[in-house]
């Protein structure tokens, strides 16, 4: 966070790493490139305190006054929505509007996609007994809830639309944020503007915003070094940030931290031979992790070993403790012993298969070679 007092004005022009966003819906998507371009236009009930991001139980409100304690022995949560809070169309926003958002989100309609449903499974039901009061009835209690709620994907939506048209929102862009949408250009950039009747009070500081789509890393350097952008949120691996401030001494500034985000390898257990669990056992066996980190964290966007829950985090797993999981042992030739063996007892020698991986560089590029590399050390062939 800076230390200086904010100042009002300016348009801030950042790069996102992507040739543009498969659709606008943050309840379909789960990509950057989607919440990068889309969320400054939309508010969410609760949200990490942006002062602690690294927090994984300091919620404040957004469109909420106060973020509530279970009652109903940890089985309801009735949160109370700001009252006077706008679309950007000049409609007001109530208690319906949240409900039906995440109504969207926890049982979407025949058709439509929701990419988190599964992390409410506890929601039984939603209610609004009046404008500005939104319940949620639990099928049990868990502390699971409140930092499901605060994923910034979770956008509330305009009832009115969502009951005409549940994909409308994956096309275009209507929310109450702190920007209001102005413009969008496939494949070149997207922009919006200060949001006048924005609930929180003195904010935005920013008169406008501009994202600029380039997948090439390349291209996002020479942006930021040529002063056409002022920043990469995603960040850079070392060698680029080493070129920028060689290039640009102490007119640039670098921020960086542990993700709180997942690099998830997925095979899809309903397909021979991934059904065994001994040959998904295998696989995770295989991979190097501790060693290869130092090595990868000087070419990707990667640095840190971690498990489900990212570095940082006070509930996140200690070395020694990830050093117990299959995929984290010390003892690298131990582990691809056992992945051998595993392979050998199902069947699965010579395994062969297609790793779909994502076409952007950073880091998904790079941790595709290397975990083609890590494979063929126990015998299995990725292309």
């Amino acid at each position: 966070m800076a230390d200086e007092t904010p100042k009002l004005g300016g348009t801030l022009t950042y790069m996102i790493p992507a040739d543009g966003p498969p659709s606008f819906d943050g309840h379909r998507e789960a990509t950057y490139a989607t919440v990068h371009s889309a969320a400054p236009y939309y508010s969410v009930l609760i949200r990490v305190d942006p002062n602690n991001p690294g927090s994984a139980t300091d919620f404040v409100c957004d469109l909420c006054t106060e973020v509530p304690q279970p009652t109903d022995g940890g089985k309801t949560y009735t949160f109370k929505i700001r009252d006077g809070v706008k679309f950007h169309d000049g409609s007001p926003l109530t208690a319906y509007d949240v409900a039906e958002s995440w109504r969207k989100i926890v049982d979407p309609p025949e058709g439509v996609t929701s990419a988190r449903q599964s992390f409410y499974v506890m929601v039984d039901k939603i209610e609004t007994p009046d404008p500005l009061t939104v319940v949620f009835h639990l099928k049990f209690p868990t502390n699971a809830f409140l930092p499901a709620l605060a994923d910034p994907y979770t956008w509330i939506y305009k009832k009115e639309i969502l009951d005409k048209d549940p994909r409308w929102y994956e096309k275009n862009i209507l929310g109450s944020g702190p920007f209001k949408f102005v413009e969008y250009q496939a494949g070149q950039s997207i922009k919006g503007e200060r949001n006048p009747d924005y609930y929180h009070k003195g904010l935005p500081y920013l008169d406008g915003i501009a994202g600029i789509y380039a997948e090439k890393q390349a291209v996002r350097v020479e942006a930021i070094r040529g002063d056409r952008a002022a920043i990469e949120f995603r960040s850079f691996p070392p060698s680029a940030v080493d070129e920028l401030v060689g290039a640009l001494g102490d007119k640039i500034t670098v921020q960086t931290s542990d993700w709180n985000c997942a690099l998830i390898v997925t095979p899809n257990h309903k397909r021979k031979p991934f059904n065994d669990a001994r040959v998904r056992r295998a696989l995770t066996l295989a991979l190097d992790r501790w060693q290869s980190a130092p090595a990868l964290s000087k070419i990707a966007i990667v640095r840190t070993v971690g498990g489900i829950v990212f570095p940082g985090s006070p509930l996140a797993a200690t070395r020694e403790e990830l050093q117990q999981i299959a995929g984290y042992w010390p003892d690298i030739e131990k582990s691809r012993a056992e992945a051998k063996r595993l392979l050998k007892e199902a069947g699965a020698e010579g395994l062969a298969f297609e790793l779909l991986n994502r076409s952007v560089d950073q880091p998904f590029k790079f941790l595709g070679i290397w975990l083609v590399d890590e494979w063929s050390k126990i015998g299995v062939k990725a292309t």
